[in-house]
């Protein structure tokens, strides 16, 4: 491809040049040109100035060309569109809490790598030095592992006065308060220490035969987190019932809240820890195992819909003081009717065979009656179980909310259920192989923080309306990375891959304007 000159004779005998750009090809074995563009007439004075343009774009390419052939050159790809945006989140919520909490820079510089890494790929704390080398324009160049576990340490001294910080700066994403949601979870360790806190109790992660650590979180109904609290593995839950309380109200400085929980959690020493502090509570009970709920649902009246999915009524108790809402769902009450169904078809065919073995597990238990001369179906507990399909009851405290709304409160539960395997899967929170309870509150303290930073921005694409794959948007970038070329003469250059759709999305959410796609750096 080149420029020639092409010469026109007028009529007047004068003589215009024209520019044109031209490329040579094979045809047929031959070469043939063909005329790509005319550039303009050599005289027009805008000639030069559009050829100057031209030039000058030719030549960053050529020049890149250059570079790329050059022996002298060096070649360096790093991690780009991840820092880009979790560094925008961590500057707007974390950088400054954490310098308030009185970290030094090169403490919370160790901090947000340790974040980052659990962000986008999660390890152990010798693999986040190793990420440290592969991230583009984040300050860790200088950092190094004693300085991860010094900041572990730290942060763990101020983990209550960040989360305070959190609260305090960005109390206006929390403007419903007034009901917060709390659940406890488990994670392991190996080996025996920490002994203040790793001990043997119920794993949740199926793992009895490790040290146990419990975790409790409390979000909002919105799902955004607030704070968390770390106990032994074999606290009684009226213990982390306190913790939790304790954080919300003094930590957080919060006074009037609703503390939401499951029926796993609902004990009577729970509750009364609870009323101790003059914490409302909304909860739902064992059906078969509360004689109040038995009475509750026995109980008629009438229901009101509150969704397509959900109808209510309240239930007036004597001498009760909690209220009592039962719910319930028309979907659900079909489908459990079809699963009892299903079970006493099963159990009839097995009992006429005279095989009773593994039938007296799960919910086929009850509807099987033993006696000495063998086994039948229990038809009155058959028919009895009917009056549970599709139903939960409600218990609460407090007469702020109406029964629609406490059903629907309840129903958002699964957000903070959700925050527990989020923890532990992508985040990665187990295994845990700190031998000290600084390190190990550390820990569960930057994979929290990374969680807050992982709904932050699932809160802000929903409010951009955004229908993709939270998943996929996540891979997409970490695909974005930075290319280096340097001439070995004192020229660099940056260019970087293409952002996929779907990423675009959190830069457009966060308001970032992405890089140019080849920019000179000196």
């Amino acid at each position: 491809m080149f420029i020639r000159e092409k010469k026109r004779r007028n009529q007047d005998g004068t003589v215009t040049t024209y520019l044109q750009l031209v490329e040579n090809r094979r045809v047929d074995g031959k070469t043939r040109q063909r005329v790509l563009a005319t550039l303009g007439r050599t005289d027009d004075p805008r000639l030069r100035k559009g050829l100057g343009s031209l030039v000058e774009t030719a030549n960053r390419y050529a020049e890149l060309e250059s570079i790329l052939l050059s022996d002298r050159s060096r070649v360096e790809t790093r991690i780009w569109g991840a820092s880009l945006v979790w560094g925008r989140l961590w500057m707007e919520t974390f950088a400054p809490i954490i310098k308030d909490a009185g970290l030094t820079q090169r403490q919370a510089d160790a901090v947000y790598l340790m974040v980052l890494h659990r962000l986008v790929d999660p390890g152990s704390k010798c693999a986040a030095l190793r990420f440290r080398d592969d991230v583009y324009g984040a300050p860790f160049d200088d950092l190094e592992l004693h300085d991860l576990y010094r900041s572990l340490d730290r942060l763990a001294e101020v983990k209550n006065d960040v989360e305070a910080g959190w609260f305090a700066r960005h109390r206006d994403l929390f403007t419903d308060t007034d009901l917060l949601y709390f659940d406890t979870t488990s994670t392991y360790v190996e080996g025996t220490h920490p002994e203040e806190l790793a001990a043997f109790g119920y794993s949740r992660d199926h793992r009895g035969d490790r040290r146990q650590v419990g975790l409790g979180v409390v979000m909002t109904r919105k799902g955004l987190p607030v704070a968390h609290v770390i106990f032994p593995g074999n606290t009684a839950d009226p213990s982390a019932f306190r913790l939790a309380v304790e954080a919300v109200r003094e930590t957080l400085g919060v006074k009037r809240v609703m503390l939401c929980c499951d029926r796993g959690m609902v004990t009577e020493a729970n509750l009364q820890a609870l009323r101790e502090v003059g914490m409302p509570y909304l909860v739902a009970t064992k059906l078969r195992r509360d004689k109040v709920a038995q009475e509750v649902l026995s109980h008629s009246g009438r229901y009101h819909t509150v969704a397509d999915n959900l109808e209510v009524k309240e239930v007036d108790l004597p001498d009760v003081e909690d209220r009592y809402i039962v719910c319930r769902n028309p979907e659900a009450v079909e489908a459990d009717r079809r699963e009892r169904e299903a079970i006493v078809e099963m159990l009839s065919k097995r009992l006429e065979t005279g095989s009773v073995k593994g039938l007296l597990r799960g919910a086929a238990r009850r509807y099987v009656r033993t006696q000495a001369g063998g086994a039948s179906l229990d038809r009155r507990k058959i028919e009895a179980d009917a009056r549970y399909d599709g139903k939960w009851v409600l218990r609460t405290n407090d007469a702020r909310l109406t029964a629609a709304e406490a059903a629907v409160a309840y129903k958002r539960l699964w957000q903070v259920e959700e925050a527990s395997r989020m923890l532990k899967t992508p985040l990665e929170l187990r295994p845990i192989y700190h031998w000290t309870a600084q390190r190990v509150r550390g820990h569960i303290t930057v994979c929290f923080l990374a969680f807050i930073l992982r709904q932050i921005l699932k809160k802000r694409l929903a409010e951009r309306s955004f229908d993709g794959s939270f998943v996929e948007l996540m891979e997409g970038l970490s695909r974005v990375r930075a290319v280096v070329l340097d001439d070995g003469n004192g020229s660099r250059y940056r260019m970087r891959d293409e952002i996929p759709a779907v990423s675009m999305a959190a830069f457009q959410a966060l308001k970032i304007v992405p890089p140019r796609r080849i920019e000179r750096l000196d």
